[in-house]
């Protein structure tokens, strides 16, 4: 016999929808929690979990005391009057306190104000100690699962109903957010320092050194210093050359830049040529104060400085991802006239330290007295050694490195040829610098995204050239590639079907961060300007509006639509609605037979509605689910509203 039963949702207890929404809320700010505050919650979840009954005020005393000592502990050391006017420091100290006082009152099972609002404070303060688009999608989820419980505990813990509700209170109000956040006034905060913070791993950056020892630059990783938005198209691989640092003085071991007590004439740069370009950049902490620059930078960067060599840093060291705005005309040719140190600075060498290159270069220099010549003869000469590009190259004599590496190993990698190239020229009579930065690969683009990674690092040359720097890829004169595997580990160690997933969400990621992270008052007039001069875009706007309308209403259709337990209630539900405007409400705990007879009583010429409850009655009770039973009941209840 089959029994159809009564449809039972699942019910929580207030205090039970309370504890999934500070579970919910709670996890982001778990991972910013010392270990001593840690202990202290995992110490409080132990005694909820053995403890049914209400803490005593032992118990409660006991924890308070615990907190107390885990907060000391946390934030020990790190406390004095300048420690404590730093947001970030106050805000983890309020942080730790709530929760204190949070455990305190859960302990007691009473639900006060103090344990209903404290949800919404820990989503508040979690904005300031995360930063990026995934904790955009949590605070989404969050909102919305707060949302839930507040629904499920009007609905008397009703789970599954707070959550149909919530869902469509969601989808109604998602086209009217999305129109206000686009175009409601926006306010400029220029000094904000809030919001969406945590991306704080440090990422590899130039320190204005170059080493060709064992701490050589090279970091065969895909993590992603910047990414970069260009406004138009990604120019062409060789133009992608991101400044870093200028380095002129060869300390036998490695490179330095011009000291720093020396001044110079601030002038300068022009291109001879090249195409103009605007992009803007997210770089991500680096603990150093270097920013890069596509060459040539034609605009300093707000809050930086830009010297004399256009190499572009900030006073204090990148500790957070930083935005910015830069425009470039890219050119591999830079107009300078030198002043009398730079020029000297830029041609010294020593001949001792690298006899047989000193021989070679002045064979050059003699045979050609034009210096374009003479520079393409120094290119011509790496070309003919034989050099081989390996990211494991055999060390260098270090003492003599140019000459071991032409004459002895052939083998290195960007530091070494960069390094033996710009001797050589200044041996041969050429004023010759390194320039460090990133050379961007436009593997790692995406329309007019390009992500920048620390396997990008490079270093390059410029030589000085009838009042010209001019850039040169030593790498470019590699006869061979060692190993082609070091390379290829480093592109093959995903499949292609990763790589491009790892792409498009790298690309979705920047595009969100752009246009909603940082959707600041310029970025709104910028779109309400280029919907102006476009009329294409407004109509695409307009039916991209229309698009999520018209999702938002069949996702609301569907969450609206009944939920029946049996087949047989859902066949009711036009005569009981017919009913219900009768004014015949169902009763609490009234079953079906006895509200098909409360209105029978009222109503005795209504034989169909009798017989509709026979057919009820014979399904339920009698296990009668055949076709011709379910069939007479859908007669019976077609006459019934006739």
């Amino acid at each position: 016999m089959t029994y159809f039963k009564s449809f039972q949702p699942t019910k929580f207890s207030p205090l039970a929808l309370l504890d999934m929404a500070y579970i919910v809320i709670l996890l982001p700010l778990l991972l910013m929690l010392k270990i001593p505050m840690l202990v202290f919650v995992f110490m409080v979840l132990t005694i909820l979990f053995f403890k049914k009954t209400p803490a005593k005020n032992t118990l409660i005393m006991f924890v308070f005391i615990m907190g107390i000592l885990a907060l000391y502990l946390s934030l020990y050391g790190t406390f004095s009057f300048r420690g404590l006017s730093r947001l970030k420091l106050f805000l983890e100290l309020l942080v730790y306190i709530l929760i204190i006082v949070v455990s305190m009152q859960r302990l007691t099972r009473v639900i006060n104000i103090y344990l209903l609002i404290s949800p919404m404070l820990f989503l508040a303060l979690s904005l300031f100690f995360y930063y990026g688009m995934y904790m955009l999608i949590y605070v989404v989820f969050e909102i919305f699962f707060l949302l839930w419980m507040i629904l499920a505990h009007h609905m008397e813990g009703d789970v599954w109903e707070g959550f149909r509700s919530g869902m469509v209170m969601f989808m109604v109000s998602l086209p009217w957010v999305v129109v206000l956040f686009i175009f409601f006034p926006r306010i400029s905060f220029e000094h904000a320092s809030y919001g969406f913070k945590g991306e704080n791993i440090q990422r590899m950056g130039h320190d204005g050194t170059m080493h060709l020892d064992s701490k050589a630059l090279l970091v065969p990783s895909n993590r992603i210093v910047m990414e970069v938005g260009f406004d138009k198209d990604i120019p062409s691989s060789d133009l992608l050359y991101f400044r870093g640092s200028m380095l002129y003085i060869d300390k036998i071991d490695h490179w330095e830049p011009l000291p720093s007590y020396i001044k110079r004439e601030n002038k300068m740069y022009y291109p001879t040529e090249g195409t103009n370009v605007d992009y803007k950049v997210t770089l991500y902490p680096t603990q150093k104060q270097w920013i890069y620059l596509l060459d040539m930078p034609s605009m300093t960067v707000r809050k930086s400085s830009l010297d004399r060599d256009l190499i572009s840093t900030l006073e204090k060291p990148i500790k957070e991802p930083l935005h910015y705005a830069a425009s470039s005309s890219l050119s591999l040719r830079f107009h300078d006239v030198l002043d009398s140190y730079t020029l000297q600075m830029s041609s010294a060498f020593s001949k001792e330290q690298n006899p047989l290159t000193y021989k070679e270069a002045q064979k050059l220099k003699t045979a050609y007295l034009s210096i374009e010549k003479r520079a393409k003869a120094i290119v011509t000469f790496f070309q003919d050694q034989s050099l081989t590009y390996s990211l494991k190259p055999e060390p260098l004599d270090i003492n003599h490195s140019t000459d071991s590496f032409l004459f002895d190993t052939h083998q290195g990698y960007c530091v070494h040829f960069a390094s033996s190239f710009v001797t050589m020229a200044r041996m041969a009579g050429i004023p010759s610098r390194i320039v460090t930065g990133y050379k961007a690969d436009l593997e790692n683009s995406m329309k007019n995204y390009l992500a920048v990674k620390e396997k990008d690092a490079h270093a390059w040359a410029e030589l000085y050239i009838n009042e010209h720097w001019v850039r040169f890829e030593t790498t470019a004169t590699a006869s061979s590639i060692e190993a082609q595997s070091q390379i290829q580990q480093l592109k093959e160690s995903e499949s292609q079907l990763s790589k491009s997933i790892n792409l498009y969400l790298m690309y979705a990621k920047y595009q969100v961060e752009t246009w909603i992270l940082y959707y600041s008052n310029i970025r709104q007039l910028q779109l309400l300007q280029y919907a102006k001069e476009n009329p294409k875009f407004i109509v695409t706007f307009v039916m991209s509006i229309l698009a999520l309308i018209l999702f938002s209403f069949l996702v609301i259709a569907h969450f609206r639509r009944p939920k029946y337990s049996s087949e047989t209630l859902k066949l009711l539900q036009p005569l009981l609605s017919a009913l219900k405007k009768e004014g015949y409400l169902r009763k609490k705990e009234e079953t079906l037979h006895q509200y098909f007879l409360r209105y029978l009583n009222d109503h005795p010429d209504k034989t169909a509605i009798k017989e509709v409850d026979r057919c009820y009655e014979q399904i339920l009770y009698a296990g009668d689910d055949s076709k011709e039973t379910k069939k007479e009941l859908k007669l019976f209840i077609r006459k019934s509203l006739t």
